[in-house]
C-alpha cells in the first residue's frame, strides 16, 4: 500500500474521496474527515463566501459586517492580506469585538514561503473554533487551503485543488506554490525513517493506466480464499453498526462494500489504497450501488493518511506484505485508531519447503515475523481466529494498547 510520492504528483486521474456529483446528497451519516461540503455562502456585505462546517472562507468584509460575524459565532479571524490592503483598521476592530485575529501576509510569490503554509496548516488543525478565513477575494485562501486538505485530512491533489477553484483560487503562481509544497512535503524523508524492506513491490499499483477490470477479475474469485470466506471473515472482525472501519490496501472494494452494509447509515467506512484508480473505482461502485458513507483515501507511501482516533478498526486483508515501510505505517495506524481500536490482519503463511513457490517469492516474511512487527508498534495480540476455508491465509485481531 506504499507509493512512490514522487510519481504520484504525476498521476492525471486521480480520483476524489467523495465524488463532487455526490455533493449535496443526503445521507444520514455524517462522514468524519469532511463533516460539510463546501457551500456558497452569506457573511453580510463579504465578498465570495463559501463554508464548511465551522470554517467560512471568503473576500474582504467591513466593519458593518462585523455583527454578522458575531451572530455566526465567528470567534477567530484569518487575513492573508498586507498593510495597506485595508483602509481600515480591521485588526482593531476585530479585537474590540472580542474575537482572535490572526495575520499571515500573502501578496507575492516570494511572501508565499514554506512557514505560510505552515502556519496555516497549524491554524486550521484546530477545528473547535468558527473562523473566517480571508483575503480581499479568497484566491490566496483557496491556494493555502490546498495544502492544508491534501497532507492533514487526506484528500487527493485533484480534489483538494477543484475545492480551492471554487473557494476563490485564480492566480497561477499561488496554484503552483502550493502544488510545490505539497510535492516536497510528500517527498520529504522524516528523521530516521525506516529502510525499504521490499523496494518496488507497488510500483504496478500506481501506473495510471493499472487495468481494474483485471483486478477484480483476479480478487474477487472463487479460487481466492478470502473471496470465498468473506462472510466468516466479516463475522470474526466484530463490526458492528455505528463503527468506523478503515479498509487499508482496499483494492478494488470487495471488503470496503461489506463493511458499509455492516456499519449502517450511522457508521463510515474509509477506503485506504495507495492506487488512484482503484479509489475512483470503488467511489464509482459506492455511487452506484447508493453506499454513502464510504470515503477513498489515497494514503501516502509509509501512512495511511487518516486523522488521530478517527477508526474503531483497521483492517488489513492481503496486505501486510506489501507495507514498503512497516513501521511508519503501523505508527500511523496505531494513531488512527481510537482507544481499545481494533487492528486485523489477514495474511499468507510463508513457511519454507511448505508454501507455493509464488508465495515464497512475493511475501517477505512468515506470521511470527509480522506478529512480532505489529506487537513492537504497540498493539496486543487478542486471538488469532481460525477462519474455515483458510488454508493459505490467517487471521490475527490486535488490540491497541
Amino acid at each position: 500500500m506504499n507509493v512512490r510520492l514522487s510519481q504520484m504528483m504525476l498521476v492525471i486521474t486521480i480520483t476524489i474521496l467523495l465524488p463532487l456529483s455526490s455533493f449535496g446528497q443526503q445521507n444520514t451519516a455524517t462522514d468524519p474527515l469532511q463533516s460539510n461540503e463546501i457551500v456558497a455562502s452569506t457573511l453580510g456585505g463579504t465578498k465570495n463566501v463559501h463554508q464548511q462546517g465551522n470554517l467560512f472562507f471568503g473576500g474582504q468584509f467591513g466593519p458593518e459586517d462585523i455583527q454578522t460575524l458575531q451572530n455566526q459565532k465567528i470567534t477567530r479571524v484569518i487575513t492573508l492580506r498586507t498593510d495597506g490592503e485595508v483602509k481600515w483598521d480591521e485588526e482593531a476592530a476585530i479585537k474590540a469585538a472580542n474575537m482572535e485575529f490572526v495575520k499571515i501576509p500573502i501578496r507575492t510569490p516570494e511572501s508565499l514561503t514554506d512557514d505560510v503554509f505552515d502556519k496555516v496548516r497549524e491554524l486550521l488543525q484546530d477545528k473547535s473554533k468558527a473562523t473566517l478565513f480571508h483575503c480581499g477575494s479568497a484566491n490566496r485562501v483557496g491556494g493555502v487551503w490546498l495544502p492544508y486538505r491534501v497532507l492533514d485530512e487526506g484528500v487527493d491533489v485533484e480534489t483538494a485543488l477543484a475545492e480551492a477553484k471554487i473557494i476563490g483560487l485564480k492566480t497561477e503562481f499561488i496554484k503552483e506554490s502550493a502544488l510545490n509544497y505539497v510535492k516536497r512535503k510528500q517527498a520529504q524523508t522524516p528523521p530516521g525513517e525506516e529502510a525499504s524492506v521490499k523496494p518496488g513491490i507497488n510500483d504496478k499499483f500506481i501506473d495510471p493506466d493499472l487495468d481494474v477490470d483485471a483486478f477484480v477479475k483476479r480478487f474477487e474469485i472463487e479460487s481466492r480464499e478470502v473471496f470465498v470466506s468473506r462472510e466468516r471473515i466479516l463475522a470474526a472482525c466484530g463490526i458492528v453498526r455505528g463503527d468506523t472501519v478503515a479498509d487499508v490496501g482496499a483494492g478494488t472494494g470487495l471488503f470496503t462494500r461489506m463493511f458499509s452494509t455492516a456499519v449502517g447509515d450511522e457508521g463510515w467506512v474509509y477506503a485506504v489504497d495507495i492506487a488512484p484508480r482503484f479509489i475512483k473505482h470503488i467511489n464509482s461502485e459506492a455511487s452506484k450501488h447508493k453506499l454513502n458513507n464510504i470515503t477513498g483515501v489515497l494514503c501516502a507511501e509509509n501512512g495511511i493518511n487518516l486523522p488521530p482516533n478517527s477508526a474503531d478498526v483497521v483492517f488489513v486483508c492481503d496486505t501486510y506484505h506489501h507495507f514498503e515501510y512497516p513501521k511508519s505505517t503501523l505508527a500511523s495506524i496505531k494513531r488512527a485508531l481510537k482507544q481499545d481500536g481494533h487492528l486485523i490482519l489477514i495474511d499468507f503463511e510463508r513457511i519454507e519447503g511448505k508454501s507455493r513457490d509464488w508465495l515464497l517469492g512475493h511475501v517477505r516474511a512468515g506470521k511470527e515475523v509480522f506478529r512480532a512487527e505489529v506487537l513492537d508498534a504497540g498493539f496486543t495480540l487478542v486471538e488469532e481466529i481460525e477462519i474455515d476455508g483458510f488454508e493459505e491465509n490467517y487471521f490475527l485481531k490486535f488490540r491497541k494498547n
